[in-house]
């Protein structure tokens, strides 16, 4: 499940907005409406607009910004909404040398370039930086495979299609048109250019290892190079609270036995658990991070090494947590030496008094949200009584910034994937209360402190991890090959996965002797309910779903005795037949994701969250030039003297 690493690392990124020293808030000279008014023209008409005058975003007021999202037509989520496309979805472009590939849009009635950025995978799905990979990459680096990612804002795309005849002429080919949809705002397009040498100047996210810095148009952030936990200060750039730090500190405790629940030991985060950057992919839409994690014990490394990656961007973090081959191996391993283990992740602010905080899961209506104030309230109790937070969390800064957290974790109250979580207790963690404290703190008091706790280990979780049979996984890299692998296609035989089909029925046949899940299709849409919070990598969605719903319904006919050898080797037969490479499955991810908009709207956090939910989508067309009018009469015919009237 990697329930708690995934939130660990989700979690850690998730509050990484900006850093410098502690400072008061400047009185804010609003910006002129006039000059307010000129700069959104230019801004309307380019996007590096906005790089270029950074200081004057000091001076914007709330109202003012939310003019600038408006006459964009953006939200306040689409905003700041990044479009991600990979390679396969562009055929025609596979093979082309990324650095003849670039963006272009019709904005001020010419076709511009607009920022872009292409990134590159390993086999494994971490960002790819030549040199600092375990694994190899995916395809051909420097050149646009299948598994390349194109990563560009919605907001810049254009309104309007490009016509060469009204808008003019540029160098090199336009390949593709490709069309932005969104279910609040008009259609936009952009171009993807073959051998157009012009490059937009803007710059939406800077990283800089060496001084553990990292800057967006928005925000800024510092921390320990050699720890990423280690976070010093956290600020915005906009309004009257620029600069103004905003985090304290993060707490990270695990204690466990050591094969023996009474020998037990402790690790804390930026004392024996280290996140140290090690490369970083910086474009100017994302700089992505590639992260070692490292855990140490008495001055010693352990064997326990992992990469992960970050996402960093312009008002948005994102930890894509890994469902992979190579990390069941390892969590496999480490579970194996772990005995009644106890978590606590909480992360603690600094200068957010006023600040409103809520929950999914405790969100009814507006009122529904703690205060911070240095008191608990009944509402904020209830908050840190909370099990799951649901599918997010929300604060209001109350300084003209405000923090969403979608969860994408597969685990919701009650669902399938949570009934095999016996033995193991969550809880959210919240206080608001000035005499808090913690040893590890900076500036005394919980201001507020939010995070989890868990304590003990899913048994089901692990007993399933330790019927998986012993088999020749060397050559295994994605779940497609391992589904082949596993998938019995001798019903007589055997099947490799008896001992995992008799731990999961004991969840099962208790379900369906509740009542909860009574037939095979109950489980199908039960199992695709929390396998749809992920993404994968590798198959259409729809695709995966169809395969995983119709292999279960044709396999299973009790749904408390389910053979997982014949459900797989049904979805490899189903594949062969509907012509899908099955093996082309490469991974899941859970992309939990920290989004730091300017305010999340009129509809507040259930109607930001829905927009999460439907973001933009698009279209990829083949592009074909516009035929040039030719003026005629009222019956059609070419008018005299028109040169193209001769031909």
């Amino acid at each position: 499940m990697r329930l708690w690493s995934a939130a660990c690392l989700c979690l850690l990124a998730c509050l990484c907005t900006t850093g410098r020293a502690e400072q008061k808030p400047e009185p804010i000279v609003p910006l002129a409406d006039r000059f307010f008014d000129t700069f959104m023209e230019f801004y309307r008409n380019d996007p590096s607009a906005l790089t270029r005058y950074p200081g004057g975003l000091r001076n914007i007021t709330a109202e003012q910004l939310h003019r600038a999202v408006i006459s964009l037509d953006t939200t306040h989520f689409t905003y700041l909404y990044p479009m991600t496309m990979r390679g396969h979805e562009l055929p025609a472009v596979r093979g082309t040398p990324i650095r003849r590939l670039s963006l272009m849009a019709v904005r001020g009635d010419k076709l511009i370039p607009i920022p872009f950025q292409i990134d590159e995978f390993d086999r494994t799905g971490l960002i790819w930086i030549e040199g600092a990979n375990k694994a190899p990459a995916e395809g051909e680096p420097n050149t646009f495979d299948d598994f390349d990612e194109l990563v560009f804002m919605f907001r810049d795309g254009g309104q309007l299609t490009y016509d060469p005849n009204q808008h003019g002429r540029v160098e090199g080919r336009v390949l593709h048109e490709i069309r932005l949809d969104s279910p609040r705002n008009n259609p936009r397009y952009v171009y993807l250019m073959l051998d157009n040498p012009e490059r937009s100047e803007a710059d939406y996210v800077q990283a800089d290892l060496d001084s553990g810095r990292l800057d967006t148009t928005v925000m800024e952030m510092s921390y320990n190079p050699k720890n990423l936990i280690e976070i010093e200060h956290i600020a915005s750039k906009v309004g009257a609270h620029h600069s103004v730090n905003v985090f304290d500190s993060v707490y990270l405790n695990i204690s466990t036995g050591i094969l023996n629940q009474n020998v037990r030991m402790s690790l804390e985060g930026g004392k024996n658990i280290r996140a140290v950057p090690i490369a970083v992919k910086d474009g100017p839409i994302r700089a992505s991070l590639l992260i070692r994690t490292r855990v140490w014990y008495l001055y010693l490394p352990t064997f326990f090494n992992q990469q992960f990656t970050v996402h960093f961007y312009e008002q948005g973090i994102m930890v894509p947590s890994r469902f992979a081959i190579d990390g069941m191996r390892t969590l496999r391993y480490f579970l194996m030496f772990l005995r009644e283990p106890r978590i606590e992740l909480s992360f603690d602010f600094h200068n957010l008094d006023g600040a409103r905080v809520t929950f999914d899961s405790v969100f009814k209506q507006d009122k529904d949200r703690g205060v911070v104030d240095g008191e608990m309230s009944e509402f904020e109790q209830r908050m840190a009584a909370t099990r799951l937070p649901g599918d997010w969390v929300h604060m209001d800064s109350n300084r003209g910034w405000e923090m969403f957290f979608a969860n994408h974790m597969p685990v919701v109250e009650n669902g399938l994937f949570d009934s095999f979580l016996d033995g193991m207790s969550l809880s959210m963690l919240y206080r608001d209360d000035h005499a808090a404290t913690l040893p590890h703190e900076r500036f005394p008091g919980a201001t507020p402190r939010f995070g989890f706790t868990s304590s003990g280990l899913p048994h089901y979780v692990i007993d399933l991890l330790g019927a998986m049979p012993k088999l020749d996984f060397s050559d295994v890299e994605t779940l497609g090959e391992a589904i082949i692998l596993l998938a019995d296609k001798d019903s007589q035989s055997e099947s490799k996965l008896h001992a995992y089909d008799r731990v999961a029925s004991k969840v099962l046949s208790k379900l369906r002797d509740q009542g909860r899940i009574t037939n095979a299709a109950e489980l199908a849409d039960a199992f695709i309910a929390d396998m749809d919070r992920m993404r994968f990598t590798g198959l259409p969605r729809e695709t995966l779903n169809g395969l995983i719903r119709d292999a279960i319904i044709e396999t299973v006919e009790d749904p408390g005795d389910v053979r997982h050898g014949q459900i797989l080797a049904e979805m490899v037969r189903l594949a062969e037949s509907r012509n899908i490479d099955i093996a082309a499955l490469r991974y899941g991810s859970m992309d939990n994701t920290l989004w730091l908009p300017d305010w999340v709207g009129e509809g507040g956090p259930a109607d930001f969250h829905w927009q999460v939910k439907n973001p933009p989508s698009h279209v990829v067309r083949p592009w074909i030039e516009p035929q040039k009018s030719i003026p005629a009469d009222d019956q059609g015919r070419p008018l005299p003297g028109n040169p193209d009237s001769e031909k």
